[in-house]
């Protein structure tokens, strides 16, 4: 039961006690140069508490958001552990390479799709099972070739996802394991260009270019979005998404299987990240649940390491 709000009625029989600015106290009356100095330091005091409450209220604002950004899986994914946010595998260079010019906008819903015969896919076999990837090179060529390449030379082989954040995303791709490293596939580029707006969307499963946020820094780093329900983070809701020129079936998409609609790069001046999708997961959707579910420490990084022993690439039969 609450305790009650009521003040108690009883009183004391306590004769009342002389204050000390009673005429008894034996002090003088201020004189009115001394009042009017008495009121300045009031003042002055008022003004001192105002300010300073200020200045805590804007120390904590900015202590909480650095926290909420650097841990809140509503953060910008970026190459570091952003956070993410968010993270940086190289600092972004003058000039990186250019996205390719050449490419089609993707046909509504075909992201989703399973491969065709004969398409050619990628295969990550991990040491908790293996994770099979649609790769979508009409729609994002220069990272699609960037994969490729990456593949090609085994440079994911031994590699471990250094950063899992379960009901968000897993990201690997850093062959220092510790969110900083890495670089594109492109001679004399550490980096390359986005690709954003080409109908590809970060899905559940969807297979992004981990960034540090700024313009082309795509290295070699990526993360496979894992959480399912859908994250629209200031984009607001379904409604704000499609406000914000968002796709209708992308929309609906997204309530059904879930994923990180404000990652979606159209959405950059409103959200402030975006990563450039160009695959997808087509099996070992549990494989990815299972490795968001391993435990981490303190910057997300798995305990025991999950590595991806092999990649490669294949046709599908």
């Amino acid at each position: 039961m609450a305790a009650s709000n009521k003040k108690s009625n009883h009183r004391t029989n306590t004769p009342p006690r002389k204050t000390a600015s009673s005429p008894s106290s034996g002090k003088k009356k201020l004189t009115a140069a001394q009042r009017r100095e008495l009121e300045r330091q009031q003042r002055i005091t008022q003004a001192l508490i105002i300010v300073g409450s200020i200045v805590v209220a804007v120390i904590f604002i900015i202590i909480f958001l650095s926290y909420y950004g650097s841990n809140s899986t509503k953060d910008l994914t970026g190459n570091t552990a952003s956070g993410s946010g968010t993270s940086s595998t190289a600092a972004v260079k003058e000039s990186y390479y250019p996205a390719s010019e050449d490419f089609e906008t993707a046909p509504d819903g075909e992201q989703l799709k399973k491969p065709s015969k004969g398409e050619e896919v990628a295969v990550l076999q991990t040491s908790l099972g293996t994770i099979k990837i649609r790769l979508f090179p009409k729609y994002a060529p220069t990272a699609v070739e960037n994969f490729r390449k990456l593949i090609k030379d085994g440079y994911y082989n031994g590699i471990i996802f250094h950063r899992v954040m379960n009901d968000f995303m897993i990201q690997g791709g850093d062959p220092t394991g510790t969110g900083t490293g890495g670089k594109s596939a492109f001679e004399g580029y550490e980096t390359f260009g986005d690709e954003f707006g080409r109908n590809l969307y970060n899905f559940r499963g969807a297979v992004s270019m981990a960034n540090t946020g700024a313009p082309g820094s795509n290295g070699s780093q990526f993360f496979i979005v894992q959480t399912k329900k859908a994250q629209y983070y200031t984009l607001g809701d379904k409604d704000g998404f499609l406000s914000n020129g968002g796709a209708k079936w992308a929309a609906e998409e997204y309530e059904k299987r879930g994923g990180t609609a404000y990652l979606d790069g159209q959405f950059k001046s409103v959200t402030g990240s975006g990563h450039t999708v160009f695959g997808q997961v087509y099996e070992g959707l549990k494989v990815v649940d299972k490795i968001a579910a391993v435990k981490v420490d303190a910057n997300n990084k798995p305990l025991e390491d999950v590595v991806i022993k092999k990649a490669y690439l294949t046709k599908v039969k």
